[in-house]
């Protein structure tokens, strides 16, 4: 990374700081200035006055008067303290929470395959778990830079004024010194990168283990021996980075060690020279300049460290950049959709195909027309293309050939949201959120009584029983992450949440992959007449593996391999008996 762009990143992240809270960088640069004013007020200014005071003729008064402004200034910035204190604790929280609403608002802004990119994803997640310290962290950085950079500036002005020549000695071995931190700085960006991937491994296994979806195979597999292995061999790793790495840094400090008393022994011994030889330096002097000089290199010293924090940071600024600065290549439209349709069509796809990074086709050449209220069955082996085609449809991804139209024009011109909404639907993974029943399928939390009541039918029309006889339930948690009162559902139950959060929203399409694949098979009769008559006016798409459930569709399209191999009505289909004849009949001769 180059310094330019190390540069641009910490600019980056300051400006992002400023825009959630003003104050607080104005405020740490005048803390700093303030703490470094303080240490240099009293070890070296104040102490020079008083041990004069003392020693020449006792001035009692000049040594009272400085006693009381150094009593001053540390009340005054004692209140201060207290205050900026005060004000961190509430800056903290914003700073963080704007920085995680970046991250959220960014992930739920992306084309969906960002999920399928490994790279991206990495990115999302490291953005997301640093943002909760980060900000603070690089605050504090900040904090230490300026402190050590208003430190150096008040003792080099009060040395150079004093005698400019002790200037000579203390930069001397400083310039040596620094060329061994910045091969120590250097060494420790190499074992940061080092460490890195085996941090990752690290950090999947405790985020695996104590996910709740996890915990089943957890229990009755041996995948926790095959976690622990890599979760050790993580460890090993990054013991085995510490461990090369130790005897570089070993010779560095001593080096360093070395420059440093070499330093101090040289200017203790020209001071000694100045107060007894040449006697042109007071006692007060003497303590004065010695301070200023071990003020000033320590903190010499330290500004490589200080820069190095920053290179740490940027490490991940560069990340949380990339991961905001991705655009979309599925852009959105400007065109809302229309209220007429300019085709006999309601959704139409023309020699469609879809490739993932531009690799192999996962679709090719597809074509299917769809009318208004019509049923549409999308059936096959898996991984034949079915979902993708689906997300396709509802412009989750892009096809890669051909055009996709709805109501006669192109759906690229519509804008995302508003094209998304047309749309209801019901996939085979589908969540259930830690919040109740009426939120789950509503998605409000204060919903009228003609809402719960429309709600309350749709239920009792898919056999919700457990909801139905008891009305009460309807405000528990669907989990117990929050409350030990909470509803556990099973995966029956749960798929009847997600049918009744499609019906109950009632767009124009409805969309169903693998709806009754966790119901059984009386739950999934009573569903299919109640699914005929709510969705009598609807456009119904739906994917299954149980052809009994799509046989009086208007159209079916088998699919394999990514291509369409037969469409039509069942009956037809039986008659050509090919590949969905003989899906069909392995099925019915199971049953």
């Amino acid at each position: 990374m180059s310094k330019k762009y190390s540069l641009g990143n910490s600019i980056f992240y300051l400006k992002s700081i400023f825009k959630y809270d003003w104050i607080r960088i104005p405020g740490i640069i005048l803390t700093a200035l303030m703490v470094a004013f303080d240490t240099w007020f009293i070890k070296v200014y104040a102490i020079k006055v008083i041990l004069d005071a003392l020693m020449n003729d006792f001035d009692f008064r000049r040594m009272m008067i400085m006693v009381a402004i150094v009593i001053g200034c540390k009340t005054i910035k004692l209140a201060y303290d207290s205050a900026w204190a005060y004000y961190v604790k509430r800056s903290d929280p914003i700073i963080i929470s704007g920085f995680q609403h970046v991250a959220f608002k960014k992930a739920n802004e992306v084309d969906i395959n960002c999920y399928d990119d490994t790279d991206y994803y990495n990115q999302y997640i490291y953005s997301l778990e640093e943002s909760s310290t980060r900000p603070i962290h690089f605050l504090d950085s900040l904090f230490q830079l300026c402190q050590t950079i208003f430190s150096i500036t008040f003792s080099g002005i009060f040395i150079l004024t004093s005698d400019p020549l002790i200037l000579l000695f203390v930069a001397i071995p400083i310039l040596g010194d620094s060329f061994v931190r910045t091969r120590m700085i250097k060494a420790r960006m190499e074992r940061t990168h080092a460490i890195i991937p085996e941090k990752r491994k690290m950090d999947y296994v405790l985020r695996t283990s104590y996910l709740r979806d996890n915990a089943l195979d957890i229990r009755i597999t041996n995948i926790h021996v095959v976690l622990k292995d890599l979760f050790l061999e993580g460890v090993e790793n990054i013991i085995e980075l510490y461990k090369k790495f130790s005897n570089r840094f070993t010779k560095l400090y001593l080096v360093s060690d070395a420059f440093t008393h070499i330093n101090n022994t040289l200017i203790l011994l020209y001071l000694i020279y100045k107060i007894v030889v040449t006697q042109t330096l007071s006692a007060g002097d003497f303590i004065a300049i010695k301070e200023a000089v071990a003020l000033m290199s320590s903190n010499l010293g330290k500004i490589m460290e200080r820069i190095q924090a920053f290179q740490e940071h940027n490490i991940y600024i560069e990340r949380f950049r990339a991961f905001c600065n991705y655009r979309n290549k599925v852009t959105d439209g400007n065109s809302g959709i229309p209220q007429g349709n300019l085709s006999p069509y309601l959704l139409q796809l023309t020699n469609v195909s879809f490739s993932y990074n531009n690799q192999s086709d996962v679709l090719n050449n597809i074509n299917i027309a769809i009318k208004a209220g019509q049923k549409i069955a999308i059936v096959g082996k898996n991984g034949a293309g079915k979902s993708t085609l689906i997300k396709l449809m509802m412009r989750l991804y892009d096809a890669t050939k051909g055009s996709i139209e709805f109501k006669g024009t192109d759906i690229k011109t519509f804008n995302r949201q508003e094209y998304l909404s047309q749309f209801d639907t019901v996939f085979q993974d589908h969540n259930s959120y830690a919040c109740s029943l009426i939120e789950n399928i509503l998605f409000e939390s204060n919903p009228t009584a003609e809402e719960i009541d429309k709600m309350m039918d749709i239920l009792d029309n898919i056999d919700f029983s457990l909801f139905v006889k008891d009305k009460s339930k309807i405000e528990l948690e669907l989990t117990k992450e929050f409350s030990e009162e909470g509803i556990i559902l099973s995966g029956g139950q749960n798929q009847k949440v997600a049918l009744a959060r499609a019906l109950y929203r009632d767009h124009s399409v409805l969309i169903l992959d693998e709806p009754s694949s966790a119901l059984d098979s009386i739950s999934e009769y009573k569903w299919m007449q109640w699914m005929d008559k709510a969705a009598m006016n609807r456009t119904v798409i739906v994917i299954s593996h149980r052809l009994s459930s799509v046989r009086d569709s208007d159209c079916i399209y088998y699919m394999e391999a990514g291509r369409i191999l037969e469409a039509g009505p069942h009956n037809e289909l039986m008659n050509l008996q090919g590949h969905y004849f003989q899906m069909f009949k392995v099925q019915a001769d199971a049953y």
